[in-house]
């Protein structure tokens, strides 16, 4: 495990008594849950879960009681993504509304919350072609949440800036970028302006920064490409300098790019992992800086927490055992108790582990 020059090695204790108690929401069928929201959707300060059913086409919603107990209400809609949900409040009234593309089409489906966790209401974006991933975020500081989508045919990054009301008259696409992509929008360099981070696959890998000037237009910045393509990538002030870094996932490590205000990054700093990454999610539950790297390894039944002091140094996990063949996990305050939970998922069950170390 790589570190730093003049970092203190630090190690979380593995050898604590971990007591585990666990809350279960059991699904109705079988599903592959990807990806799992955890947010508030009925402004009672507790965080509910919206889920995807691919093969049922369905969201399914559950809202928090707070008690260890959740309602599930479902949507059907047999033209969208439901592995690729996003959210977002499209119509500024202070709601969190479902945002997915279709399977079918060339649309973006929003459907609106309405209030109590009820989504009743449903709107098409049209769009310029079929789209795979779609990311909900303000673009050019008007306070109108626009959306930025990947086109599954050619992969270029197509920018929709929201009019208001949920209308979306201008679409930019940006055609620098080809082969098969994933990326991440945040601000790189605190200019108030979200910035787009691509992971390029295809004849050798390679990340780009495309800084953001306003009004759909980018300045593009490349890394020098590396050998293997990250499985999972996420952006997170890891060192607490104000600076958005990225941490990337691959088979059974992650890189760690701190990054430097004009949205360039060190050289990557590696943590090795026993186990193949199923998942890879951050947190920052505790809001002092400490921040924390969650890994699931699902033919391990496993999950692996690592954390840090508040300078990005990470030592050993804390290794969670007999985690039934889980492919999800964040950790977070569900309740809104000050109390970290475990939020774990496989094909069948979200649990939910209050630790106890």
């Amino acid at each position: 495990m790589k570190k730093r020059s003049g970092d203190a090695e630090t190690a979380l204790s593995t050898e604590a008594t971990t007591t585990i108690t666990t809350e279960t929401i059991t699904m109705s069928s079988t599903i592959w849950l990807n990806p799992i929201l955890l947010v508030d959707v009925n402004e009672d300060a507790k965080l509910d879960i919206i889920v995807g059913n691919d093969d049922e086409k369905t969201i399914m919603i559950f809202l928090n009681l707070g008690n260890g107990t959740f309602i599930q209400s479902k949507m059907v809609s047999h033209v969208i993504e439901p592995s690729r949900i996003t959210i977002g409040d499209i119509n500024n009234d202070g709601k969190v509304d479902i945002i997915a593309p279709s399977s079918i089409s060339m649309d973006i489906i929003v459907f609106y919350n309405v209030g109590n966790g009820n989504f009743n209401n449903s709107m098409i974006i049209p769009t310029e072609a079929i789209v795979s991933i779609v990311k909900a975020v303000d673009m050019n500081k008007d306070n109108k949440v626009d959306l930025v989508a990947l086109d599954s045919s050619t992969d270029h990054i197509i920018t929709l800036l929201n009019d208001g009301n949920g209308v979306f008259s201008k679409q930019i696409r940006y055609e620098n970028i080809t082969f098969r992509s994933n990326f991440q929008v945040i601000d790189m360099n605190n200019d108030a302006l979200p910035d787009i981070v691509v992971i390029r696959t295809g004849y050798g890998s390679s990340m780009f920064v495309l800084l953001n000037t306003n009004n759909g237009n980018f300045i593009e910045q490349e890394r020098p490409p590396y050998s293997l393509t990250p499985s999972f990538i996420e952006a997170i002030d890891i060192n607490g300098d104000n600076e958005m870094d990225l941490v990337m996932g691959f088979s059974n490590y992650f890189h760690i790019y701190f990054a430097f205000r004009n949205g360039t990054f060190a050289d990557p700093i590696d943590y090795h992992s026993d186990y193949q990454l199923s998942s890879l999610e951050t947190a920052n539950f505790d809001n002092e800086n400490k921040m924390y790297i969650i890994l699931t390894h699902l033919r391990n039944n496993r999950i692996s927490i690592f954390s840090n002091t508040g300078n990005g140094t990470f030592g050993e996990p804390k290794i969670i055992n007999n985690i039934d063949q889980s492919n999800y996990a964040s950790l977070i305050d569900i309740n809104g108790e000050g109390n970290a939970e475990l939020v774990v998922a496989n094909d069948q069950t979200i649990k939910i582990l209050h630790l106890r170390c």
